[in-house]
Formats: structure tokens, sequence, C-alpha cells
């Protein structure tokens, strides 16, 4: 695949030359170091804490697994904050969105930068919102079975009558929000690996950044389909096409109120 050669970084000024894109071996060893802590506390951490606390069967395990999983969306946080301070040597916010594409959207005809493109994420948004209800064909489950027998772990499993009253979820999904939609995920996958991804996989780098994020959910394994469907297409297309990750971050963050509406239903009664 053809890299594309002097890409500035839109609205600075800074041309960012081929020879400065990561390796196929660095993409993959973010991508290891991020997932790994997840993986990890799905499949080992959360199951040995309901075991050693004898948790029982009627709490759902995905309130044992959630704040492992806080956990683990601030480390991508921490991890993106080390990587843009050992590139640039700072962490002054200018520089950041500078280097993460925080910054309004380029024209991908006129090359011209402005706000009113965010009105692009209007038809994304749908979309997205449309792949949430419709059900994927279980591929990985029907390919690999044993996948079935793997813990899982989903946010519907709380949302339920018998948590009535209890405002810890709210709490929870409060801390989660910043992390899920913006700080975490998206700082890593769309942040730091987007803008530099363009050096090995060309003008492909949108498609592979959105498996990659897929694959980073292995902590629910039969969900990578749809994911690899949805941030592919919904989240690094977007954010590439018009050189900005504001497009990502309202796209994927269009859930956080959906999120909020929900626990307070159940909350509430």
């Amino acid at each position: 695949m053809e890299p594309e050669i002097n890409r500035n970084y839109p609205g600075s000024g800074i041309e960012i030359p081929d020879g400065e894109q990561y390796s196929l071996a660095k993409i993959v060893s973010i991508w290891a170091i991020a997932t790994a802590p997840m993986t990890f506390f799905a499949f080992v951490l959360t199951p040995a804490v309901i075991d050693w606390l004898s948790i029982p069967d009627s709490v759902p395990s995905f309130l044992v697994f959630w704040p492992f999983m806080i956990v683990g969306l601030v480390w991508q946080f921490v991890l993106s904050l080390i990587i843009i301070r050992k590139e640039t040597g700072c962490l002054n916010w200018q520089t950041m969105k500078r280097r993460m594409w925080y910054v309004k959207p380029c024209d991908p005809v006129t090359g011209e930068h402005k706000w009113s493109l965010l009105i692009w994420v209007v038809p994304f948004v749908g979309l997205s919102l449309f792949l949430q209800v419709v059900p994927m064909p279980d591929v990985p489950g029907t390919i690999f079975p044993f996948l079935k027998t793997l813990p899982h772990y989903n946010l519907g499993a709380v949302m339920t009558p018998e948590f009535q009253g209890v405002w810890l979820i709210l709490g929870l999904t409060l801390l989660t929000i910043p992390f899920n939609y913006f700080l975490g995920e998206e700082f890593l996958f769309r942040g730091i690996l987007l803008p530099k991804m363009n050096g090995v996989f060309g003008k492909w780098d949108w498609f592979f950044n959105g498996i990659f994020f897929a694959l980073y959910h292995l902590h629910k394994p039969l969900g990578i389909l749809s994911q690899a469907v949805f941030s592919g297409f919904m989240l690094s297309y977007p954010s590439k096409r018009f050189r900005s990750n504001w497009m990502a971050v309202i796209v994927h963050g269009i859930e956080a109120p959906i999120s909020i509406f929900i626990v307070l239903g159940v909350i509430l009664g």
C-alpha cells in the first residue's frame, strides 16, 4: 500500500513526513499494551474475585468486571499521555490536539478547515444507532464455539428492576463515559494510532484502525465482528475523511446520554 507523503496535521501547518509514521511492529505493540489489561481483567481477575468472594450467581458478573473495565480505560488514557510525552516532549494541549487530530474538520475537496463540517456526523450517528439495534450474525461463536463458554459481561445485566434505587450504577456510568468515549478508547485508537498508521496501511489505514479496535475487544469476543463494522466505518472513516477526531468522539459519544437515560430509568423504576 502506498503511504501518503508529507501529510499535514489539519490546521497546523506542520508537515509530518512518511518516515515518522509508525511501523507495523509499533502499531501491534501499542495495541497489545492497551488490550492485555482488559483481557486479563475479563478472563482471569474477575472470575478469581467472584470465586474468592463467593459472590452469588444472582449478582451479575458485569458488576464485578465494571470497576476493572474502568481501570483498563484509564490505563489507555495514561498510555496515550506517555506516548505523546515521549514523541513531543510535552503535554501541552495545543501540541496534543495537532498530534491527535482534535482540530477543526478539513474539507476533503477544498482543504478548508471549519467547524460546520461537523454536520457530517449526522448520517454517521444515524447509521451507528441503526447498527446497534440490528443484531449481527454470531459468526465468531459459530466458527469458534468455545467462545460461548468464556465469561461474558453485558451492561444489560444490571438494567433490571432489581437495581432500582441502586445509585452506584449511575456513579459507575458517569465514571466510565469520559474514558470510554474520549480520554481512553478514542485518545488511543483514533488519536494516537490512526494518524500514524498511513505509512503501513496507506489509504486503508482507517479500515485497519477499525480492525485493531475490534480486536482490542477480546474481553467480549462475540462482539468483535460488530465492533469491526461499527468502529471502522462509523468512527475511523469519518475521522480520516475529515482529518478530525472530533467526528469519532461525537459518533461514539452519542451512546453516553442514551446510557445515562437508561440507567436513570432503572434506578428510578
